[in-house]
């Protein structure tokens, strides 16, 4: 929201009832640090259970979190920030407190890659810990450092496995109580897995795993024995595998035979059932995918890796109808009579430009692959040249709300008068609240952009440095189409924070803004 409304609305609303407020969301550092400065952390949010900070400048910001350890009655946190220097404040500060159950640490980036000690002692520990979500750990031994610290963890899921050291099984002599465990990409071999289940996997109920290393799919029996011996409370298991085809010695695929393995009776009686299909990755060699029926499909596809059926005739009939929630397609594979239609797709990246293409054709062909009302982002290439066929587009998805624009530098041209005009009388019922534009684009076509997105709220600029200047300028001077925008990210330095302000000022183009310097690029709010 905008800072006025913000400001009026933690007055009205926040400081009459701090003391009733059981559940806060803040999103952004500007909201974040102005809510703080204005209501510091204390016994006065002494119903608070559940607190969501996204995008938290934690390397400046720790403060916020050593002062949560006052607050009675926070069960649940959940932390979304960019990027990280210091991993073991955060969990730290998580660990200290002292009713907390469940925890979700997401970060772009962790600069920190060292792996923090293991605890020694129950007053490092938390002991109300059950649910933590982390991304991304550094290697293995952050897992298992973070066993140490929470005895009574149950459910863990975390992302990206690329690393790992060896730790040695005598070094953990805490009973392992976890139940549940999802793990996003698993990169390592079978047997690095198999070792970390062996310390981990005694009261298993729940595995969900997507693994990449070719050794995950050596045979069936392997993952059978895993079970029986490490994981004999094993209820419910999604497996995914994304890579490489597996074949035998004389270099034919097994899909055949790993589909025979994993159907023998041990199998079939635990009601665990798998399929497969292929793709040819980036258009040159072979994948497999081979999943649980009941897993849903991985988070983005990229239609362009081609979905093969003719590798082999045993491929899953209805593979692409749980795809989701993201897909990424060539407009040229978009086609009359397209075999395949993903009606679980709300994302959509369209990945080359649509200058040849008939505009009304294209929007029913694709109509017939997504269901065009569902889709709630879209990135596309953008031609400064052909807006109508741009607007046409967007008039046919009217509930998206982020809107990524790729601009081609063959794409920066003029806009002429009369084409303006014409896109300004086709378009001003979108939806559009979240805009990014990757690349510069012409004075004339910046006219344009409070008219053509109308609901726009944020818009972020990358790559366009050099015209950044005019840009602003032409933006904030043509707000009377668009009074909901209150947000613009960019590229830049301190040297351009000086003359953004000179310029806001000297122009009185905004009266009551705040501009920083974060993650890697200036914000300004107002």
């Amino acid at each position: 929201m905008s800072k006025s409304n913000f400001n009026r609305r933690s007055i009205n609303i926040i400081r009459p009832y701090m003391d009733r407020i059981i559940s806060l969301q803040l999103s952004e550092p500007f909201f974040i640090k102005n809510f703080f400065t204005s209501f510091p952390i204390d016994t006065s949010f002494n119903r608070l259970e559940s607190l969501v900070l996204n995008d938290l400048n934690i390397d400046h910001d720790v403060s916020i979190l050593t002062s949560l350890a006052q607050l009675p009655r926070l069960f649940s946190l959940k932390i979304f920030c960019f990027e990280c220097n210091e991993l073991f404040i955060i969990f730290q500060s998580i660990f200290r407190l002292p009713v907390l159950r469940y925890a979700k640490i997401l970060c772009s980036e962790w600069s920190t890659i060292v792996p923090f000690p293991l605890a020694t002692s129950d007053n490092q520990r938390s002991m109300t810990l059950e649910y933590l979500v982390f991304d991304d750990p550094p290697h293995l031994s952050s897992i298992y450092n973070l066993l140490s610290y929470t005895p009574r963890l149950r459910c863990l899921s975390f992302g990206n496995i690329l690393r790992s050291r060896y730790i040695p099984l005598e070094q953990f002599i805490l009973r392992c109580n976890l139940t549940s465990i999802s793990l996003c990409h698993w990169y390592l071999s079978f047997n690095e897995f198999a070792s970390f289940i062996e310390i981990v996997g005694s009261e298993l109920e729940f595995l969900r795993i997507s693994i990449i290393h070719k050794t995950a799919l050596s045979n069936a029996y392997q993952w059978q024995q895993l079970i029986i011996r490490h994981m004999p409370r094993l209820c419910t298991f999604l497996f995914d595998y994304h890579g490489p085809l597996i074949k035998d010695a004389h270099g034919n695929n097994r899909c055949r035979t790993l589909l025979d393995e994993f159907s023998s009776p041990f199998w079939i009686e635990q009601q665990w059932f798998f399929a497969h299909s292929h793709c040819h990755h980036f258009s040159t060699e072979a994948y497999l995918a081979f999943y649980s029926t009941k897993m849903l499909r991985r988070y983005c596809c990229r239609i362009d890796e081609s979905l093969d059926k003719s590798i082999c005739l045993y491929q899953d009939p209805v593979f692409n109808l749980s795809f989701g929630p993201r897909i990424s397609m060539k407009n040229q594979n978009i086609v009359a009579n397209s075999p395949f239609q993903f009606p679980r797709v709300t994302e959509l990246v369209l990945t080359d430009n649509y200058n040849t293409i008939n505009i009304d054709s294209f929007i029913d062909n694709l109509s017939h692959i997504f269901i065009l009302t569902n889709i709630t982002y879209l990135k596309i290439s953008f031609n400064n040249q052909l807006l109508d066929n741009f607007v046409k587009l967007l008039n046919r998805m009217p509930n998206v709300q982020e809107l990524v624009l790729d601009v081609r530098s063959s794409f920066e041209i003029e806009v002429s008068s009369d084409q303006q005009t014409n896109t300004v009388d086709l378009v001003c019922n979108n939806n559009v609240r979240n805009v990014k534009i990757i690349g510069q684009l012409p004075l004339a076509t910046i006219r344009l952009i409070n008219k053509l997105f109308p609901q726009m709220e944020r818009l972020r600029l990358l790559n366009g440095e050099d015209t950044l200047i005019p840009f602003v300028r032409t933006l904030l001077s043509n707000r009377i189409d668009n009074t909901h925008l209150f947000s613009l990210m960019f590229d830049g330095d301190d040297a351009m924070i000086k003359q953004i302000k000179t310029m806001i000022d000297n122009e009185k183009l905004l009266d009551n803004y705040d501009i920083e310097y974060r993650q890697f690029e200036l914000c300004l709010w107002w």
